[in-house]
């Protein structure tokens, strides 16, 4: 699980490096709210710890640019204020969870699994699907390569989304018509070549790795970069 640590509090972040650091966790940090929202926006997290008292930007402005980017990686706000309304300002911000610090080590570790198993679905029904470095989170409708966040829109979600269910199958034009725009006729496949070409911008262009190759007069696959 890759964490990342947004905490202006050196004692606290030792704190926190010490509790977390042995349980095979990849842990990065930002030591005021600006940079934090920077590395949040622009690489993937399974989940974010974040203090209320921050330098440059306060931790829940930090929160609520997170949501307005639609970004969903789920927020633990660690606050040294634990009152009723304190904690209400931080879930109404977009926190998923709220901590008052300094925190017990197995209740934070505990609900840190909590958030985890929460945004993979549970035990058996795990949502992100990945194929090479590619990762698609599709209970949250996010994609990432290497780690870096792709903007997608629903229809090349939903495009995407198929091909990676069907990586290393040839789809047929017919069939994505069917599956991503529902029926559309046939005749619109240029449809499906134009969203293609959208995806290899986005998803193929800066990487020497290909994931989307075309099968000729046939359809398109994904498979691992060659």
């Amino acid at each position: 699980m890759k964490i990342l640590l947004i905490q202006s509090d050196h004692i606290y972040l030792d704190f926190l490096y010490r509790t977390l650091g042995g349980r095979q966790y990849t842990l990065e940090m930002a030591t005021d709210g600006y940079t934090g929202l920077a590395m949040g926006l622009h690489a993937r997290f399974d989940l974010i710890l974040l203090d209320t008292n921050l330098l440059r930007m306060d931790g829940l402005d930090v929160i609520r640019r997170l949501r307005q980017e639609n970004d969903s990686t789920p927020v633990l706000l660690l606050s040294r204020f634990g009152d009723s309304a304190d904690k209400a300002k931080g879930l109404y911000a977009g926190a998923d969870d709220y901590m008052v610090s300094p925190c017990d080590p197995d209740e934070l570790l505990a609900r840190i699994y909590a958030l985890h198993r929460r945004r993979t679905g549970g035990f058996n029904a795990p949502s992100i699907l990945s194929v090479d470095n590619l990762e698609l989170n599709v209970a949250e409708k996010v994609a990432y390569r290497a780690n870096q966040r792709i903007k997608l829109t629903a229809r090349e979600f939903q495009l995407l989304e198929f091909l990676i269910k069907n990586v290393g199958r040839v789809v047929t034009k017919a069939q994505i018509l069917e599956k991503v725009w529902d029926n559309v006729p046939v005749s619109q496949t240029n449809k499906v070549e134009v969203y293609i070409n959208f995806l290899r911008k986005k998803i193929d262009r800066d990487f020497d790795r290909k994931l989307i190759h075309t099968a000729m007069g046939i359809g398109y696959l994904l498979k691992s970069g060659l």
